[in-house]
């Protein structure tokens, strides 16, 4: 793919007539890192202007430089960084040659930043009202009563119930969403004219992120520019008025988001777009390419799908049968919470079944329950028809090894010291691999997930985001498994590494007959994977049945909400190819 940009840049687009000046004009910027010959330059002549009133979106994958490109208009780019430019200008001024002390008093005052990941950004030592007060104490001339009224005023304005109790909590005691909003009350305290918001839904829920892509859009107001930065086509659809593609640190394209969304020139921006997973692209794979054997949703899945979604003795024996748990947990103040209320389903050979639902609604616990490191309550969870006690008590090691786990983030469960030829090598010994055949199994795997034999004697942390998650689907192969329960397998990855993991995923089900329980709160990769999808919703069931069903007739209000909050891209089909 070529990585000269195809549409003129931001900061050449003749302003309309009447049109305000740009909050903030970058011309021809360029960063690298490093000395000498381990110099590496990241972003490479990048132009772009943002008017009051309008939102740019920079989009690309990890490592494409829009992050650092966003940072460097605030003076944040970081230390050892090597920052040159034709021209900045912020507010008319020329803020090329601005040092720390400059930018120290805009930023706050006249330049918000949301992060993404507000539980790190935010002090966890401070009260959230005192988080957002610092800024109001160093920008404004209000004394300590007036900051502690205009708090509370903020905190309302971006939507977080019950103001004035939020404000005395810690971040740790707020839920990601109002975690979020704190972060944005924090970030427009001073009425900046310029907001950067950087992947300021990636770790939220469909329904929450939703909520925060529409206060964002309100503050998108006549005065206010703004910038998005994501990984996530979809996600900045509904809310930029123009979009930016990055890769490699050069803008390949740019446009009105109908424009690039729906009739995108470049290959790599057809790329992104073509990655996203979805209902439409069930039974395909995102990569391209067509599959040898048919996988969820024909044949060996349409037998989950006869007759009704209440119609539960259509369905064939399960491989893995869950009966009516539940599972409660003593809170802080003594009294028992319910996590699980009384939850069944079925997951038949060689089938994926989805489970979605906001954090809290008890998913992960009823993934470690199928898995069988937690008992349930009450119910049971059969394996081939026996429950886990009976497996236990009978010491059927073949049982145990039957279901495995991809967690959401593998480095948490990886030991960083060890080599990825030791932490696969640890499953496939504990599998049973004799001693003398570990290292020709340990090859054998990572060959199955699509890795070189080098990357035996890397560490984790050597590791891109997408290979630690094929050494993780490895390390639960080690063990021939039946079922391999997925926890947010990919909800940390761009969208073409998660295409490519997902499609892995795909391929390895066809392969091996494997049942996956498949958890996750993007709706898109539920649709994408499954072919029946269980909604839960403080621990119960709220919709079940096969993946078309539930998404065409949904029979509960909170589904619905659901659903409503997929974001929505302009129609593209991923056939069209420009010269």
């Amino acid at each position: 793919m070529s990585s000269t940009p195809i549409l003129t840049p931001a900061a050449a687009i003749a302003a309309p007539a009447g049109a305000a000046p740009p909050v903030v004009e970058l011309d021809g910027l360029t960063v690298s890192f490093g000395r000498g010959v381990h110099r590496r330059e990241v972003v490479r002549d990048v132009s772009l202007a943002i008017r009051p009133g309008e939102c740019l979106a920079l989009v690309g994958e990890s490592g494409s430089g829009k992050s650092v490109t966003a940072r460097t208009l605030v003076g944040l780019t970081g230390p050892g960084a090597h920052v040159g430019s034709r021209s900045l200008r912020f507010d008319g001024r020329d803020a090329s040659g601005w040092g720390e002390r400059q930018w120290s008093r805009v930023r706050g005052r006249e330049a918000g930043f949301i992060l993404q990941d507000a539980l790190s950004s935010l002090d966890s030592l401070r009260t959230v009202g005192a988080e957002v007060g610092e800024v109001l104490r160093l920008h404004s001339t209000l004394d300590r009563t007036g900051r502690r009224q205009r708090v509370v005023e903020l905190l309302a304005s971006v939507g977080v119930p019950e103001p004035e109790v939020r404000a005395s909590q810690y971040p740790h005691q707020l839920s990601g969403g109002l975690r979020q909003r704190a972060l944005i009350a924090s970030a427009i305290a001073a009425g900046p004219r310029f907001l950067i918001a950087d992947e300021p839904t990636t770790a939220l829920d469909a329904t929450i992120a939703a909520q925060v892509l529409r206060l964002l859009g309100q503050l998108k107001g006549a005065r206010t520019g703004m910038l998005v930065v994501s990984h996530d086509l979809a996600v900045v659809a509904d809310l930029a008025d123009r979009v930016a593609v990055m890769r490699n640190g050069v803008i390949v394209e740019e446009g009105s988001v109908q424009a690039v969304l729906q009739d995108p020139r470049h290959p790599y921006t057809q790329g992104l777009l073509a990655a996203i997973p979805s209902r439409t692209s069930r039974g395909s794979r995102l990569t391209g390419g067509a599959r040898s054997v048919p996988g969820p949703g024909t044949p060996a899945t349409t037998s989950t799908e006869v007759g009704s979604r209440d119609d539960a003795a259509a369905s064939p024996p399960g491989l893995l049968t869950v009966e009516g748990i539940g599972k409660s947990y003593p809170g802080p103040d003594g009294r028992r919470r319910t996590a699980v209320d009384d939850v069944s389903f079925a997951l038949p050979a060689g089938t994926t079944l989805g489970i979605v639902g906001e954090s809290g609604s008890g998913k992960s616990t009823v993934a470690r329950i199928a898995l069988g490191v937690e008992a349930p309550d009450t119910g049971a969870v059969r394996l081939h028809g026996r429950t886990w006690q009976e497996h236990r008590a009978t010491r059927d090691l073949t049982a145990r090894r039957s279901v495995q786990m991809i967690y959401q983030d593998p480095l948490q469960s990886f030991d960083p010291r060890k080599t990825v030829r030791q932490v696969v090598g640890q499953a496939a010994a504990a599998a049973g691999t004799p001693r003398g055949a570990l290292a020709a199994r340990v090859l054998e795997l990572l060959d199955l997930v699509g890795l070189s034999a080098d990357r035996a004697r890397s560490r984790p942390l050597d590791l891109s985001g997408g290979q630690r998650q094929r050494v993780a689907i490895a390390r639960a192969l080690a063990a021939d498994p039946e079922v391999i329960i997925c926890d947010e397998p990919v909800s940390a990855l761009d969208v073409t590494v998660q295409a490519r993991i997902l499609d892995l995923l795909t391929d390895l089900q066809d392969r091996f007959s494997l049942s996956y329980l498949f958890i996750s709160h993007d709706l898109g990769v539920i649709q994408h994977v499954s072919s029946e999808v269980l909604v839960l919703k403080d621990g119960a069931i709220l919709d079940h049945g096969p993946v078309d069903d539930v998404f065409d007739a949904p029979q509960h209000d909170y589904t619905r909400q659901l659903i409503n909050a997929i974001p929505q891209l302009p129609a593209f089909r991923k056939d069209q190819v420009h010269p």
